[in-house]
Protein backbone atom coordinates (compact mmCIF):
# COMPACT_ATOMS: atom_id res chain seq x y z
CA UNK A 1 0.00 0.00 0.00
CA UNK A 2 2.70 2.32 0.65
CA UNK A 3 4.14 1.59 -2.33
CA UNK A 4 0.71 2.48 -4.41
CA UNK A 5 0.91 5.74 -2.42
CA UNK A 6 4.30 6.75 -3.09
CA UNK A 7 3.32 6.22 -6.74
CA UNK A 8 0.30 8.29 -6.74
CA UNK A 9 2.28 11.62 -5.26
CA UNK A 10 4.77 11.56 -7.97
CA UNK A 11 2.16 11.14 -10.58
CA UNK A 12 -0.28 14.19 -8.74
CA UNK A 13 2.95 16.31 -8.87
CA UNK A 14 3.92 15.74 -12.06
CA UNK A 15 0.77 16.55 -13.53
CA UNK A 16 1.19 19.90 -11.56
CA UNK A 17 4.34 20.51 -13.36
CA UNK A 18 2.89 20.27 -16.70
CA UNK A 19 -0.13 22.90 -16.09
CA UNK A 20 2.70 25.86 -14.55
CA UNK A 21 2.98 28.82 -17.68
CA UNK A 22 6.13 29.04 -19.37
CA UNK A 23 7.61 32.49 -18.03
CA UNK A 24 8.59 34.58 -21.11
CA UNK A 25 12.34 35.20 -21.76
CA UNK A 26 14.07 38.76 -21.30
CA UNK A 27 13.57 40.99 -23.54
CA UNK A 28 16.55 43.67 -24.36
CA UNK A 29 15.85 47.47 -24.25
CA UNK A 30 14.87 48.94 -27.50
CA UNK A 31 17.71 50.61 -29.68
CA UNK A 32 17.09 54.26 -29.63
CA UNK A 33 16.29 56.33 -32.91
CA UNK A 34 16.79 59.55 -33.85
CA UNK A 35 13.09 60.12 -33.58
CA UNK A 36 12.79 58.76 -30.56
CA UNK A 37 15.20 61.37 -28.58
CA UNK A 38 14.68 64.52 -27.32
CA UNK A 39 18.15 65.92 -28.45
CA UNK A 40 20.57 65.58 -31.28
CA UNK A 41 21.99 62.15 -32.02
CA UNK A 42 25.80 61.97 -30.37
CA UNK A 43 28.14 59.54 -31.91
CA UNK A 44 28.74 56.99 -29.06
CA UNK A 45 31.77 55.32 -30.72
CA UNK A 46 34.91 55.72 -28.79
CA UNK A 47 37.26 58.40 -29.65
CA UNK A 48 34.99 60.00 -32.14
CA UNK A 49 34.40 63.94 -31.58
CA UNK A 50 30.33 64.65 -30.69
CA UNK A 51 28.53 65.97 -33.71
CA UNK A 52 28.19 69.81 -33.36
CA UNK A 53 24.77 71.31 -31.95
CA UNK A 54 23.27 73.58 -35.05
CA UNK A 55 22.57 77.47 -33.78
CA UNK A 56 19.10 77.79 -32.73
CA UNK A 57 16.96 78.59 -35.58
CA UNK A 58 15.43 81.84 -36.43
CA UNK A 59 12.07 82.67 -36.02
CA UNK A 60 11.80 82.05 -40.11
CA UNK A 61 13.10 78.86 -39.85
CA UNK A 62 16.52 79.25 -40.88
CA UNK A 63 19.75 78.69 -38.53
CA UNK A 64 20.80 82.50 -37.16
CA UNK A 65 24.31 83.58 -38.51
CA UNK A 66 26.62 84.40 -35.61
CA UNK A 67 27.28 88.20 -35.09
CA UNK A 68 29.50 90.06 -37.67
CA UNK A 69 32.88 91.26 -35.32
CA UNK A 70 32.96 94.97 -34.25
CA UNK A 71 35.97 96.89 -35.83
CA UNK A 72 38.21 98.37 -32.56
CA UNK A 73 37.67 101.62 -32.36
CA UNK A 74 40.87 104.43 -32.57
CA UNK A 75 42.61 104.74 -29.68
CA UNK A 76 41.47 108.18 -28.35
CA UNK A 77 44.22 110.72 -28.08
CA UNK A 78 44.92 112.05 -24.59
CA UNK A 79 48.77 113.38 -25.39
CA UNK A 80 49.00 116.21 -23.26
CA UNK A 81 52.47 118.17 -21.92
CA UNK A 82 55.59 115.89 -22.76
CA UNK A 83 52.98 113.42 -24.18
CA UNK A 84 52.95 115.38 -27.44
CA UNK A 85 56.95 114.72 -28.05
CA UNK A 86 55.48 111.72 -29.50
CA UNK A 87 52.79 111.43 -32.17
CA UNK A 88 49.60 110.16 -32.17
CA UNK A 89 49.63 107.19 -34.15
CA UNK A 90 46.34 104.68 -35.37
CA UNK A 91 47.14 101.47 -36.38
CA UNK A 92 51.02 102.37 -36.55
CA UNK A 93 50.60 105.34 -38.67
CA UNK A 94 51.46 108.77 -37.70
CA UNK A 95 48.60 111.33 -37.81
CA UNK A 96 49.70 114.90 -37.43
CA UNK A 97 47.30 117.73 -37.76
CA UNK A 98 45.27 120.65 -36.09
CA UNK A 99 43.81 118.12 -34.25
CA UNK A 100 46.79 116.09 -33.29
CA UNK A 101 49.75 118.36 -33.07
CA UNK A 102 53.36 117.27 -31.47
CA UNK A 103 55.54 119.33 -30.17
CA UNK A 104 58.88 121.11 -31.26
CA UNK A 105 60.68 118.06 -29.59
CA UNK A 106 59.99 115.49 -32.26
CA UNK A 107 62.73 115.06 -34.76
CA UNK A 108 62.31 111.99 -36.77
CA UNK A 109 65.02 110.33 -38.63
CA UNK A 110 65.81 111.87 -42.00
CA UNK A 111 67.53 110.62 -44.94
CA UNK A 112 70.67 111.98 -46.20
CA UNK A 113 68.92 114.02 -48.78
CA UNK A 114 65.41 114.58 -49.76
CA UNK A 115 63.88 116.03 -46.41
CA UNK A 116 62.00 112.59 -45.88
CA UNK A 117 62.35 109.72 -43.30
CA UNK A 118 64.77 106.56 -45.52
CA UNK A 119 61.88 104.50 -46.08
CA UNK A 120 59.55 107.43 -47.78
CA UNK A 121 62.52 109.01 -49.75
CA UNK A 122 62.94 105.03 -50.76
CA UNK A 123 59.35 105.10 -51.93
CA UNK A 124 59.52 108.82 -53.96
CA UNK A 125 62.52 107.26 -55.76
CA UNK A 126 60.90 104.61 -57.20
CA UNK A 127 57.95 106.49 -57.74
CA UNK A 128 59.94 109.10 -59.25
CA UNK A 129 60.96 106.83 -61.66
CA UNK A 130 58.02 104.96 -62.35
CA UNK A 131 56.71 108.43 -63.80
CA UNK A 132 59.22 109.12 -65.71
CA UNK A 133 58.76 106.35 -67.59
CA UNK A 134 55.38 107.44 -68.47
CA UNK A 135 57.00 111.05 -69.82
CA UNK A 136 56.01 112.78 -66.17
CA UNK A 137 59.00 115.10 -64.31
CA UNK A 138 58.53 114.61 -60.42
CA UNK A 139 60.58 117.28 -58.38
CA UNK A 140 60.26 118.03 -54.35
CA UNK A 141 59.53 121.47 -53.64
CA UNK A 142 59.05 121.14 -49.61
CA UNK A 143 59.55 118.24 -47.62
CA UNK A 144 61.10 118.10 -44.35
CA UNK A 145 60.28 121.73 -42.22
CA UNK A 146 60.91 121.73 -38.24
CA UNK A 147 58.53 123.52 -35.52
CA UNK A 148 60.79 126.83 -35.78
CA UNK A 149 60.69 126.51 -39.49
CA UNK A 150 57.15 125.80 -39.81
CA UNK A 151 56.40 129.27 -37.50
CA UNK A 152 58.15 131.07 -39.52
CA UNK A 153 56.46 130.09 -42.70
CA UNK A 154 52.96 130.78 -41.03
CA UNK A 155 54.11 134.14 -40.28
CA UNK A 156 55.61 135.09 -44.03
CA UNK A 157 52.47 133.87 -45.32
CA UNK A 158 49.68 135.49 -43.35
CA UNK A 159 51.34 138.47 -44.41
CA UNK A 160 51.95 137.93 -48.01
CA UNK A 161 48.17 136.83 -48.45
CA UNK A 162 47.22 139.64 -46.31
CA UNK A 163 44.11 137.58 -44.86
CA UNK A 164 45.41 135.59 -41.95
CA UNK A 165 42.07 133.25 -42.04
CA UNK A 166 43.00 132.54 -45.89
CA UNK A 167 46.64 131.94 -45.44
CA UNK A 168 45.89 128.90 -42.11
CA UNK A 169 43.32 127.17 -44.77
CA UNK A 170 46.86 126.44 -46.53
CA UNK A 171 49.74 126.59 -43.69
CA UNK A 172 49.43 124.65 -40.26
CA UNK A 173 50.94 126.16 -37.19
CA UNK A 174 53.70 125.26 -35.77
CA UNK A 175 52.95 121.04 -34.46
CA UNK A 176 50.34 121.06 -36.77
CA UNK A 177 52.34 120.60 -40.12
CA UNK A 178 52.52 116.76 -41.10
CA UNK A 179 56.24 118.49 -42.98
CA UNK A 180 57.71 117.95 -39.38
CA UNK A 181 56.95 114.17 -39.73
CA UNK A 182 59.67 113.84 -42.31
CA UNK A 183 56.51 111.71 -44.30
CA UNK A 184 55.26 114.85 -46.55
CA UNK A 185 56.27 116.05 -49.35
CA UNK A 186 55.06 118.70 -51.74
CA UNK A 187 55.48 117.87 -55.44
CA UNK A 188 55.42 119.97 -58.62
CA UNK A 189 57.19 119.82 -61.99
CA UNK A 190 59.61 122.93 -61.86
CA UNK A 191 57.18 124.96 -63.93
CA UNK A 192 53.57 124.66 -62.60
CA UNK A 193 53.03 125.62 -58.76
CA UNK A 194 49.85 126.38 -56.76
CA UNK A 195 46.17 125.25 -57.34
CA UNK A 196 47.21 124.82 -61.56
CA UNK A 197 48.94 121.86 -60.75
CA UNK A 198 45.53 120.02 -60.15
CA UNK A 199 44.90 120.38 -64.07
CA UNK A 200 48.95 119.17 -65.01
CA UNK A 201 50.06 116.09 -66.07
CA UNK A 202 52.08 115.53 -63.12
CA UNK A 203 48.96 116.48 -60.81
CA UNK A 204 46.99 114.07 -62.52
CA UNK A 205 49.50 111.20 -62.85
CA UNK A 206 50.30 111.24 -59.15
CA UNK A 207 46.65 111.64 -57.65
CA UNK A 208 46.23 107.93 -59.87
CA UNK A 209 49.24 106.39 -59.18
CA UNK A 210 50.69 107.53 -55.67
CA UNK A 211 48.92 105.13 -53.80
CA UNK A 212 50.93 102.43 -56.09
CA UNK A 213 53.91 103.46 -54.15
CA UNK A 214 53.28 104.19 -50.77
CA UNK A 215 51.46 107.64 -50.70
CA UNK A 216 48.22 109.26 -50.94
CA UNK A 217 46.79 112.20 -51.60
CA UNK A 218 46.71 114.02 -48.03
CA UNK A 219 44.33 117.04 -48.67
CA UNK A 220 41.74 115.80 -51.06
CA UNK A 221 38.79 118.36 -52.64
CA UNK A 222 35.74 119.13 -50.57
CA UNK A 223 37.13 117.20 -47.18
CA UNK A 224 38.74 120.53 -45.59
CA UNK A 225 36.31 120.15 -42.81
CA UNK A 226 37.94 116.73 -41.97
CA UNK A 227 41.59 117.34 -42.88
CA UNK A 228 41.46 121.01 -41.64
CA UNK A 229 43.18 122.36 -45.12
CA UNK A 230 42.01 123.52 -48.58
CA UNK A 231 42.49 120.77 -51.54
CA UNK A 232 46.77 120.76 -52.06
CA UNK A 233 46.99 119.22 -55.55
CA UNK A 234 51.12 118.91 -54.33
CA UNK A 235 50.91 117.79 -50.86
CA UNK A 236 51.60 114.36 -50.75
CA UNK A 237 51.62 111.82 -47.48
CA UNK A 238 53.84 109.07 -47.22
CA UNK A 239 51.71 105.83 -44.97
CA UNK A 240 53.07 102.89 -46.88
CA UNK A 241 51.57 99.81 -48.02
CA UNK A 242 48.17 101.27 -46.30
CA UNK A 243 47.77 103.25 -49.16
CA UNK A 244 47.02 100.06 -51.23
CA UNK A 245 43.56 100.29 -49.63
CA UNK A 246 43.13 103.84 -51.47
CA UNK A 247 41.43 103.87 -55.10
CA UNK A 248 43.05 105.89 -58.08
CA UNK A 249 41.65 109.43 -57.62
CA UNK A 250 40.39 108.50 -54.46
CA UNK A 251 38.61 111.33 -52.39
CA UNK A 252 38.89 109.38 -48.77
CA UNK A 253 41.25 111.02 -46.16
CA UNK A 254 43.80 109.69 -43.39
CA UNK A 255 41.43 110.62 -41.51
CA UNK A 256 38.18 108.79 -43.03
CA UNK A 257 40.04 106.07 -43.26
CA UNK A 258 41.57 105.10 -39.62
CA UNK A 259 38.10 106.28 -38.64
CA UNK A 260 38.79 109.13 -36.63
CA UNK A 261 36.80 111.79 -38.77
Amino acid sequence: MKTVAVWLAIAVALAGCAKAPRLPAAESPPTPTASSQSGPVVDATPGAPPTPTPSSPSPGGSVAPDPAPTAAKPPEDTRSGAGLDVPYQVNGIIVVSPKHPISKKYVPELAKSGGLTPEAKKALDKMTKAAKADGITVKIRSSYRSYAEQAELLKRKIVEYGDEAKARRYNAEAGKSEHQTGLAVDLWDGRTWGDAIRNTKLGKWLWKHSREYGFILRYPPGKEKITGYIYEAWHFRYIGADSRKFKPNDKMTLEEYLGIA
